[in-house]
């Protein structure tokens, strides 16, 4: 009797485990199967923001290079697309080849594409206090930091010596003329720098505006002898800092 008794003490023993190891098995299939999923999301929407910075078809077409490597661009026909389009900038050595849009706030283009359509990749635009016709004697291009060297991401290279040097020059393209960029200057700051960011102060100060470059640069070349100043900034991680790269903009 005594032996029956302690038989089914130990068969619900027995069940009561095999039921909590099946719990545990499910759980860990569960918890899996979560990691798989979340991973399959990440790839899916790294491809979805990478594919995002591709400019349309609507856009490229706008863009004529000859073989002598001259590049046109048909900005009637852009501004057709989308009359916020202000300028195409081209940064030699990097990835930089985008159309700069400009619109009454920096928020817009920060999460639109060329077509005013949501993405995350945003657009390379224009501080909206500048002017929209370059006649600034400083002006700011914002541009997300993004992975695979794409929109602003190459901008952080420039903090390196090597690249400083080899990396100098450029081409801004407006419907008004073209200017050649020659690098003057890079910096990390904060994301609240007046010096950077109150361009409705700055726009028409260049005194100024050396004046914080020749000393708070960390590397610089001839800074003085820039008679128009172009610069580009984008954000450095979530720290609240950013990059700043300075070019003097020539008129063609």
């Amino acid at each position: 009797m005594q032996e029956t008794q302690t038989k089914k003490k130990i068969g619900k023993g027995e069940r009561i485990v095999d039921f909590f190891s099946g719990v545990i098995d499910w759980v860990f299939i569960i918890f899996f199967l979560a990691i798989f999923l979340f991973a399959c999301y990440a790839i899916y929407d790294s491809v979805k923001v990478y594919d995002e910075t591709k400019l349309p078809g609507i856009v490229l077409d706008k863009v004529k290079v000859d073989e002598d490597g001259k590049r046109t661009i048909d900005f009637d026909a852009l501004i057709s697309e989308n009359s916020d389009t202000v300028a195409w900038i081209v940064v030699d050595g990097t990835n930089i080849d985008y159309p700069v849009m400009r619109t009454e706030n920096n928020s817009f283009y920060l999460a639109h594409g060329f077509d005013k359509q949501f993405a995350n990749t945003g657009s390379i635009f224009l501080d909206y206090r500048n002017s929209g016709d370059w006649n600034d004697d400083y002006s700011l291009i914002y541009g997300h930091n993004m992975n695979g060297d794409v929109m602003f991401g190459q901008l952080n290279s420039f903090r390196e010596a090597d690249f400083f040097d080899e990396n100098g020059t450029g081409k801004l393209y407006t419907p008004n003329g073209d200017y050649d960029l020659e690098l003057i200057a890079e910096l990390t700051t904060d994301k609240d720098n007046q010096e950077v960011y109150n361009v409705l102060s700055l726009k028409n100060d260049l005194p100024r505006v050396k004046k914080f470059l020749e000393g708070n640069a960390n590397q610089r070349r001839d800074i003085q002898s820039a008679d128009k100043i172009i610069a580009l900034t984008t954000c450095r991680g979530l720290s609240g800092m950013r990059q700043i790269v300075y070019f003097k903009a020539i008129k063609n």
